[in-house]
């Protein structure tokens, strides 16, 4: 559960193969997305900005311990592994995962939501779409995103993720903390290539 937390963006990075997802995400290896990830932390004493990129790449077509067909993707340091199964997207963390992440439940729909995971306290985390938008990012504009909320349990987590039809993930945005203790991060597209 903690990977998940950490790894929200990325995890929710690619998405479809032919299946359910591909208007949302392309997946097709040789897919690359740039992204530049910007978090300002405000406590009572100072705020500090700290800048770091992202590279992520579809490497492979591979298989799961178990057989089934995944796509690798790796991000930084990170490797994952993305099946699409028409109407969900699911994530492992590695090849010998047996329970996937559903990272998304497709066709996306506004008020639509859905479980990713349960911890072993029994705690969900849910996504939902909360309806489109227009994005703006350092490499273009995008008109009517798919903007999906996140929640724990009973409390939306501030994590907000957009996704372009064609292009995939675009943003994501969280603002987390108070007026006293704050954790901005906005993490934006710079380049895509999609094959």
């Amino acid at each position: 559960m903690k990977k998940l937390l950490v790894l929200i963006p990325i995890m929710l990075i690619v998405v479809g193969c032919g299946g359910g997802g591909q208007n949302i995400y392309p997946l097709t290896v040789g897919n690359t997305w740039n992204y530049t990830t910007i978090t300002t932390t405000t406590t009572p004493i100072d705020t500090t900005t700290d800048t770091t990129t992202v590279d992520v790449e579809i490497t492979a077509q591979t298989a799961l311990d178990n057989g089934k067909e995944v796509f690798e993707v790796v991000s930084g340091t990170s490797t994952s592994y993305i099946e699409d199964a028409d109407d969900y997207v699911f994530g492992y963390d590695t090849k010998a995962d047996t329970i996937p992440d559903t990272l998304l439940a497709l066709p996306l729909e506004e008020g639509k939501s859905w479980t990713v995971t349960s911890d072993t306290a029994g705690t969900a985390f849910k996504t939902y779409v909360v309806g489109k938008e227009n994005v703006i990012v350092p490499f273009g504009t995008y008109n009517d995103c798919w903007k999906l909320g996140n929640i724990i349990g009973n409390d939306t987590t501030g994590v907000n993720v957009y996704y372009a039809e064609g292009t995939g993930m675009v943003k994501t945005y969280s603002l987390i903390g108070d007026t006293t203790f704050s954790v901005e991060t906005t993490q934006q597209l710079d380049s895509v290539t999609i094959k």
